[in-house]
């Protein structure tokens, strides 16, 4: 009776593990979210599953400063993790601040990887791109 129960919790186990489908492209939406405040920006990456479906990933949220006036000086931030999604939610993965002058240019990338490390989807943005001469 109990080898019964034992192999019942381990199917339904299995099961559970496996509806947690590799993400494919178009399924789950990499945004980047930005609020200025005076001379900071505050940047949160978030993914959102646009299936029916429980979906499992892994991100990357970069942030690369380039300052002119301090002659190239350059920064770079990245936060890595793992997330899963229920059907049709939203989510807030990370959230990181930079101070930011008009002189630096600020590249902010989101990936999202599957489980073979292909990306799934991305979003870039950039600030002060023209300035940076």
């Amino acid at each position: 009776m109990l080898n019964r129960y034992f192999s019942l919790i381990l199917l339904l186990a299995t099961s559970f593990i496996f509806a947690q489908n590799s993400v494919p492209q178009d399924e789950v939406k990499a945004k980047i979210e930005v609020e200025k405040v005076e001379n900071n920006i505050k940047i949160t990456g978030t993914a959102e599953n646009l299936t029916n479906s429980l979906k499992s990933a892994s991100y990357q949220l970069s942030v690369i400063k380039n300052s002119v006036a301090t002659h190239a000086n350059k920064s770079n931030n990245s936060q890595e993790g793992l997330f899963t999604l229920q059907p049709s939610e939203k989510i807030k993965l990370s959230t990181t601040q930079v101070n930011i002058n008009d002189d630096d240019e600020v590249i902010i990338m989101l990936l999202f990887f599957n489980e073979e490390k292909q990306i799934v989807s991305k979003e870039r943005l950039v600030f002060n791109a023209e300035k940076k001469k």
